[in-house]
């Protein structure tokens, strides 16, 4: 868990931040500024949506391979981030440079997330922005929703069942941990969950990853932790996780072993919220099967 916890160093440079570990890697390669990372043409192409593309790059250093993803955002629109950074209220206005903030204060709360190598910002016009993220691999660790596809049979039976207890136990508390630190993340699902197995214990390490939604010091963070344990219950299959493993998310997180009242109180509202989801996640995939 440390290596995906410790403080980030970094350069400034103009419409450049650089993980300072890795500024003569970046050098070597070329890619130390904005336009040579911004149109490097380097690596597989793993998606590409309308506002942003994501790709994979291996790069060769030493007889060594680093595996690098450059998370491009296209010329976005942001009024609103603009003006609150022109007034000195926001640091940064993009989707990339944010991403890179909010990674670095995940970590100096001690909270794990990916390595961040690099970030660039560049404005187009005064609301007009592009910008990107560059981050390495996280391997050893799997997404959460990976582990689900791949290899379910890892959480059933009597071993099984005593990974997924120390499981539920950990996302509880990487849920609080986050929330109590004064971070929400809007994502918080099994897709966006890394998670790591040594050979020697049931306990996996967690790390989180797709920061540039997270919201900070909300006046509304009462309700973090029900959207939040919402999303994971929506993302949990019902053919590995139980009533009760869904239940012991939020015990957990309350630090009980039985519900008391507000517990069934704030479990009635999950429930609520994580149907909310499911239609409205229907409804956006039947609109997408139309429009196909």
């Amino acid at each position: 868990m440390e290596r995906f916890s410790s403080p980030i160093r970094y350069a400034k440079y103009q419409n450049l931040v650089i993980r300072q570990q890795d500024e003569i890697f970046l050098r070597q390669n070329r890619l130390d500024s904005f336009e040579s990372l911004w149109t490097s043409k380097s690596g597989t192409i793993i998606k590409n949506i309308k506002p942003r593309s994501v790709a994979c790059i291996e790069i060769s250093l030493q007889h060594r391979v680093r595996t690098l993803y450059l998370k491009r955002h296209k010329t976005e629109f942001i009024p609103v981030r603009s003006l609150l950074c022109f007034l000195g209220l926001k640091k940064s206005v993009s989707q990339g440079m944010l991403e890179f903030e909010n990674i670095c204060a995940f970590r100096k709360k001690g909270i794990p997330t990916v390595h961040p190598v690099a970030a660039g910002e560049k404005r187009i016009r005064f609301f007009w922005t592009k910008s990107f993220l560059l981050t390495e691999d996280f391997h050893p660790y799997v997404s959460l929703e990976y582990l689900l596809k791949t290899n379910p049979d890892f959480l059933k039976g009597p071993a099984g069942e005593i990974r997924r207890e120390s499981l539920i136990q950990s996302l509880s508390s990487l849920a609080k941990k986050m929330h109590k630190s004064g971070f929400n993340h809007r994502d918080f699902n099994a897709t966006h969950i890394l998670l790591n197995y040594t050979t020697e214990s049931h306990e996996p390490a967690l790390a989180l990853f797709d920061l540039q939604r997270v919201e900070k010091y909300s006046v509304l963070r009462i309700r973090w932790k029900i959207k939040s344990l919402a999303r994971l219950n929506y993302s949990l299959p019902a053919s590995v996780f139980t009533e009760q493993d869904r239940l012991n998310l939020l015990l957990f997180y309350n630090g009980r072993k039985t519900p008391a009242m507000m517990d069934r109180l704030q479990w009635f509202w999950i429930q609520k919220k994580t149907e909310r989801i499911r239609r409205h996640t229907e409804k956006k995939t039947k609109g997408k099967f139309k429009s196909d």
